[in-house]
């Protein structure tokens, strides 16, 4: 693996110290945009030609690196709970052991992405899961909004 400054850099001069993939003008965040919208690695490479496929990968890698080590380990479930359980913030934490009455106009973390905190279940997960959820699979809004709708139909009333 790489360090870091071989795969990244800032500077004043360029991109006005915007984060770069190193030896190019090419910003890491167009990347993240990209892959955000559904677009590929090989989609991107083709777009920024100067970019070497080995500097995307090495910071491709490096960041899922630093993700993987600020991860919070979750309490292992032996079995579904019946009670909802939150976090300090008074969060559901696990909405998919859970039926509608005991979420419905609560402060819930999505169940497909679990970053999302819906303020009150489920308004908003129409929105949430046609463009921003990353838990599903589904590329176009409509499709992706049944497949939530069908994984988590039992959240509804």
């Amino acid at each position: 693996m790489r360090a870091l400054y071989q795969v990244i850099s800032r500077a004043p001069g360029v991109r006005r110290g915007v984060a770069v993939f190193a030896g190019t003008r090419v910003p890491v965040k167009s990347l993240i945009d990209h892959l955000d919208r559904g677009g590929s690695i090989d989609e991107f490479l083709q777009r920024n030609r100067d970019l070497p496929r080995d500097t995307l990968l090495a910071a491709c890698a490096l960041g899922l690196e630093s993700l993987v080590a600020t991860v919070p380990l979750e309490p292992a479930v032996t079995q579904a709970s019946l009670l909802p359980r939150t976090d300090a913030a008074g969060v559901i934490i696990n909405p998919e052991e859970l039926g509608a009455r005991a979420v419905v106009g609560r402060r819930v973390r999505c169940p497909a992405c679990r970053t999302l905190v819906f303020k009150s279940w489920p308004e908003g997960w129409d929105g949430h899961a046609a463009r921003k959820c990353r838990g599903l699979k589904a590329r176009d809004e409509a499709s992706r909004k049944a497949e939530f709708k069908r994984r988590y139909e039992y959240l509804f009333r």
